[in-house]
C-alpha cells in the first residue's frame, strides 16, 4: 500500500512540475494540477492539503534528488581545478533540463507573488546547493591543497556566477549568452574562483 502511495504521490508531483512550469503559480489551479496528474481534486488533497503544499514539496523534493545525483557524480577526491568546473557544469545540465528550466524560469519570476512559507523553502534550497560546494572546500582546506576562506563566501561567488549566467540565458533571453558554450563559461568561472584560493604551489 505503502509503495502505491508514493507511486500516485510522484504521479502527482510529475504533473505538477509541468503544470507550474507551464501556467506559474497563481495560474495553475487545483483543478488544474488535479486533472494533469489523472486524479481527483479530493484525492489530490488527500496527499497535499494545498497548491502551496504541493509546490513546496515539488521544490525541496525535486533539488534534494537532483543534488544526491550531483554529488553521487563528483568523487569527492579531485583536485579542485577538476571538481569546480565539473560541479557547475553538472548544475547547469540539471537546470537545463527541459521541465526544469521551465520550472527554474517559473520560479525566478513569480517570486515576489509567492507566499511566506514558499519563499522560506527557496531560501532552505539555496543552502541546499551551497552546501554540497562548502562541504569540499572545507575538505581541501583541511588537506591543505586550498587557503583558508570561508568556504560559504566562496560558493556564493561560485555558484552566483553560474546562476547569474543561467539567468542571462534563461530569463533575459541574453543572444550571446546562448551563443556561449556552457564548458567555455564555467571553466572560466572556476578558473576566477581557483585563483583566490589556490596555494601557490597549485596555481602554475
Amino acid at each position: 500500500m505503502a509503495s502505491r502511495d508514493d507511486d500516485r504521490r510522484t504521479q502527482i508531483l510529475d504533473a505538477a512540475q509541468e503544470v507550474f512550469a507551464e501556467r506559474g503559480f497563481a495560474g495553475a489551479s487545483i483543478r488544474d494540477l488535479a486533472q494533469a496528474a489523472g486524479v481527483s481534486p479530493g484525492l489530490l488533497y488527500w496527499y497535499f492539503k494545498d497548491k502551496t503544499d504541493l509546490f513546496t514539496c515539488l521544490l525541496s523534493e525535486r533539488v534534494t534528488v537532483g543534488y544526491g545525483a550531483l554529488k553521487d557524480h563528483l568523487p569527492a577526491d579531485l583536485p579542485p581545478r577538476e571538481y569546480l568546473p565539473r560541479f557547475g557544469r553538472a548544475y547547469v545540465e540539471l537546470i537545463e533540463q527541459p521541465t526544469n528550466a521551465a520550472l527554474f524560469k517559473m520560479v525566478l519570476t513569480n517570486t515576489p507573488t509567492f507566499p511566506a512559507v514558499i519563499r522560506e523553502v527557496q531560501s532552505r534550497v539555496i543552502g541546499q546547493e551551497l552546501r554540497p560546494l562548502q562541504d569540499y572546500l572545507q575538505r581541501q582546506i583541511d588537506a591543505n591543497r586550498i587557503r583558508p576562506c570561508n568556504t560559504e563566501m566562496v560558493a556564493r561567488t561560485f555558484m552566483g556566477s553560474v546562476f547569474a549566467f543561467l539567468m542571462l540565458r534563461h530569463i533575459l533571453q541574453d543572444p550571446h549568452s546562448q551563443e556561449l558554450a556552457v564548458n567555455d563559461v564555467v571553466n572560466g568561472i572556476a578558473e576566477v574562483v581557483l585563483r583566490g584560493i589556490l596555494l601557490d604551489t597549485q596555481e602554475s
